[in-house]
């Protein structure tokens, strides 16, 4: 019974603290759904975690803990991809304002005639 409590207050304290960081901001609205999806499971499971086991059971799984293991590492594996690709973005984003700003430059110099300034 005190597993229970322990893991109730675990999954309780985490499942709180996502939903501070989701409604402070923390945490970019994108991924909101995602967020709110793992403050559920982490609500649910902290009080049930027989629901855990018998998932695993129903899935075939002779080890629940490897289930979870199995499935926090292909959520970690999203979540790396999801960064990637932001950060991708961010990079394509950032360099076609380097190129604007370069061509702003030259036209600026090219009309008032000044040499150009060295960083």
């Amino acid at each position: 019974m005190l597993i229970v409590a322990v893991t109730g207050v675990f999954g309780l304290s985490v499942a709180l603290l996502l939903l501070y960081l989701v409604r402070k901001d923390h945490l970019h609205m994108s991924h909101g759904l995602g967020w709110t999806i793992a403050i559920v499971l982490f609500a649910a499971l902290g009080f049930a975690p027989s629901i855990f086991d018998r998932l695993a059971s129903f899935l075939g799984v002779n080890y629940a803990p490897v289930l979870g293991i199995s499935l926090a590492i292909g959520a970690l594996v999203i979540k790396a991809l999801m960064s990637d690709l932001e950060a991708t973005k961010l990079k394509v984003s950032q360099q076609r304002l380097i190129q604007k700003v370069s061509l702003l430059e030259g036209d600026i110099r090219a009309l008032s005639k000044k040499p150009p300034i060295d960083d």
